[in-house]
């Protein structure tokens, strides 16, 4: 993990913290996801780029694939004060087709993370497929 400490180690731990909580929301549903979003936040994602607002992303993402696994690597965090900007490998094993087995695939992300009275929450984020997964 890179990390610019223009924060407090706290800070970090607790984004480190909310990365891995998106990472489990993925595997437990649109409401696990939308718990940790802005109600304002974006997602642009898909081949072409779509550009969704959370609930529509997080319905999107639960009711067309399903995510039975997720992991990051190369985590790398940025904070500027109540805005962290987060960078990763993700790859996560979805199911398309409940008669197949699950599918890799791999995307590099950027989330940009929002400090609240809740904790850090998901403004935007961009994903970008890799094909095939590395």
């Amino acid at each position: 993990m890179t990390t610019t400490f223009t924060s407090t180690n706290g800070a970090i731990q607790a984004i480190e913290q909310a990365e891995a909580a998106w990472l489990v929301a993925l595997t437990e549903g649109e409401e696990a996801m939308t718990a940790l979003m802005l109600g304002d936040s974006q997602a642009v994602h898909g081949p072409v780029g779509k550009i969704d607002d959370g609930k529509t992303f997080a319905h999107f993402t639960w009711t067309r694939r399903r995510h039975v696994f997720a992991k990051a690597e190369d985590l790398s965090i940025t904070v500027h004060g109540t805005t962290a900007i987060t960078t990763c490998l993700q790859e996560m094993h979805i199911v398309f087709d409940e008669n197949l087995p699950p599918f890799p695939v791999q995307e590099a992300v950027t989330r940009v993370w929002e400090e609240t009275a809740e904790g850090w929450r998901l403004a935007h984020m961009h994903q970008s497929k890799r094909m095939p997964p590395a």
